[in-house]
């Protein structure tokens, strides 16, 4: 298996994994949600410390695989952890922006919340289909500037 071979079978498990994450993700609105957001940014750090430390012993056993190439390989695969958790706090981010908008609307808006407020119910799913289609479409760009790119 060729290098370019690696990095196409790389951008596409990391695209398929961020696609995962994108779909799946059930919205819970609130703090405690963008808590648990925050936890998976400190889990990713452990786990791009952990892969450093991981790239490092193998560079030191395996004899043509150098610092450099443990360097490269940490950077691509952190920027590819960090992305995965940024996707997931972009559309966590995005649904909790417009229930604030929404809880604004309600309480010092009541008046027009109660005619708008019908429509964007029914427009609420749709946009968030929207929303998901986008950050999927945006994920091919970033991992291709990240795996294939040269």
């Amino acid at each position: 298996m060729g290098n370019d071979n690696v990095e196409i079978v790389a951008f596409l498990f990391f695209y398929l994994v961020t696609l995962y994450f994108i779909w799946t993700t059930r919205i819970a609105y609130g703090k405690k949600t963008l808590a648990g957001i925050g936890k998976g940014l400190v889990g990713v750090f452990i786990a791009i410390i952990a892969l450093g430390f991981m790239l490092k012993g193998l560079a030191a056993v395996i004899p043509g695989f150098t610092k450099g190439a443990a360097r490269h390989l940490m950077g691509v695969l952190g920027i590819s952890l960090v992305f995965i958790w940024g996707m997931r706090f972009m559309l966590v981010a995005m649904s909790n922006m417009f229930a604030a908008i929404m809880g604004f609307h309600k309480t010092y808006n009541a008046d027009n919340y109660r005619r708008f407020s019908p429509v964007l119910s029914k427009m609420a799913p749709g946009l968030f289909v929207f929303m998901k289609v986008i950050l999927s479409l945006g994920c091919i760009v970033i991992y291709y500037g990240i795996w294939l790119a040269k």
